[in-house]
Formats: structure tokens, sequence, C-alpha cells
């Protein structure tokens, strides 16, 4: 299926990588989670089954209660166009699968960051340059995800973006308070995105929310200036698996492994309640 580039105009785009009726469905393949785990990749675009690392299919076994295969590969067949539509070929993708869970009952509304900005670490909507002054172009400010069994990442719909976007920022200034922080996971800091999770999930709701079908991606913007306003999905009913997608250009996504104290290409998973001997 030929990719579709987002509208300039929208912060977000629900775009089939399945035509309806053709999705493979996973509840029809009694699929489950049975341990709560993710499988991240970092490196060149995955095309073939034969190229997904040995690890994909530890975490696979350890993970769920059979193949994903089937409704895996349509998803990044489509992702990996998308891509090269906009001339990039490399990917850090996650998996996440989730038993079923209370913790999202109330939507955590919020714009992604972005991964690889100078000084933080996002993607750049703007060009950079190296050292001989030579601009380099594609810097990403969009990213790709879909749900292959559980509910969908919910949206603030279209036309109530940007009045949502300016709802966070203000409520984020009104509650922030001034402090050190001491440690990576700082309380004062939880307190504050708690206490901003709970005054959006209010003043959000009468705005509603929109989620992608079973054969359908997102493709959405990130940072506080465009970036599209989104939230977990209540995950109390049932097995979740996510999928996850930064795409950016080698150099970025080897400067960010790098950091982390890893090689490149790089993939791993965690299973925190499965033994590893």
């Amino acid at each position: 299926m030929k990719a579709k580039r987002i509208s300039t105009s929208s912060s977000f785009q629900f775009l089939e990588y399945q035509p309806p009726g053709t999705s493979s469905s996973i509840a029809g393949n009694d699929l489950h989670v049975t341990h709560n785990a993710f499988w991240s990749y970092c490196g060149p675009l995955l095309a073939e089954i034969e190229d997904l690392p040995a690890n994909f299919h530890e975490w696979a076994s350890a993970a769920l209660s059979g193949s994903l295969l089937s409704q895996l590969m349509p998803f990044l067949s489509f992702v990996n166009g998308v891509l090269r539509e906009h001339q990039l070929g490399h990917y850090w993708l996650t998996i996440r699968a989730t038993k079923a869970t209370t913790e999202f009952d109330k939507p955590r509304w919020h714009t992604d960051d972005m991964f690889f900005s100078a000084g933080a670490g996002g993607l750049r909507a703007t060009p950079r340059t190296d050292d001989r002054d030579r601009a380099l172009d594609l810097q990403t400010d969009w990213k790709l995800c879909t749900t292959l069994l559980g509910p969908s990442t919910m949206f603030i719909p279209a036309e109530f973006q940007a009045e949502a976007r300016k709802k966070q920022q203000s409520t984020r200034k009104a509650l922030t308070t001034s402090h050190d922080c001491i440690s990576i996971r700082c309380i004062a800091c939880a307190a504050t995105s708690e206490a901003v999770r709970e005054k959006l999930s209010t003043d959000l709701k009468p705005m509603g929310a929109m989620q992608a079908t079973l054969g359908q991606c997102a493709f959405f913007r990130i940072g506080q200036e465009k970036g599209a306003m989104h939230s977990e999905p209540c995950m109390n009913s049932g097995d979740r698996i996510f999928i996850n997608v930064v795409p950016g250009q080698k150099d970025e996504l080897e400067d960010l492994m790098g950091k982390w104290g890893m090689s490149f290409p790089r993939s791993w998973w965690i299973a925190p309640t499965v033994p590893r001997g």
C-alpha cells in the first residue's frame, strides 16, 4: 500500500496499513499476553521476518501465548514505506505487551517530547548543520503507533488540539512549583505531573476522544508547538499489544543509544516477572 504523508495542518492522522476486511484478527487467533514485557529495537528498517533479531522471538515466547508475526509484518511493511517516502532508513521501535490494568482509567493527556533536539532529546523539526556548515535536512517531528490487540491510543479531536495544548501549557505553569531535583525520581516532579494529569482529565473531557480502528495506525506530531494531545486508553478489560515507532537518521539514533551506553544497532527486551536464567 502506498504510504501517505500527514497533512501539514494536522497534528495527527489515522492511516490504514491494511485495507478493511483484510486485517488478520488477533482475537480470532486467540493470542493473549502472558507476562507484561516490552521489546525494543533501534537500527535499520526491518523488512523481512529474517531481519528480526533473535531476541524478538525470545521476547515473544516470554510475553505472548503465540506468534505475532501475521499481524506485525504488514504494519512494519507500511511503516517502512512511510519512512522511505520521507527519506529515512532507521527507527527506534518498541512493542509493549501488557496485561489488564487500572492505571489508565484516568487519562494521561500529554504531548510527546522531541527525542533528538539539542540539549534534551527530541526529534528536531528544523535543519541543523555539520562542521562544514552544510545543512542536514529531513529532521522529523512525528512518530507512528498502532495497537494490535486491545484499545487504541486516544487523541483529542483535531478541532480541539490547539486549545488542548494551550490548556496543557497553562495548567503546567499554574501547578509547577520551583524546586531542585535531587533524584531522577523526583517526588516534587511526580506530584506536579499527577496534579496536571488530574486537572486535564477533567478539563479536557468535554472535548471527547478519537481512536484508530483495527488495521489503522496513528501518524502524529510531537513537541510542544504542534504535538498531538493523546493518552493511553483505559486498559482495565483485557490485554494490549502496542507498537511505538520513533523515526530518525542513523547518526541521531546512534547518538541516542550512545548516551545510554548502548551499541548501535541494538535490540533488547525486559519482562520484570519472567525469570532470566
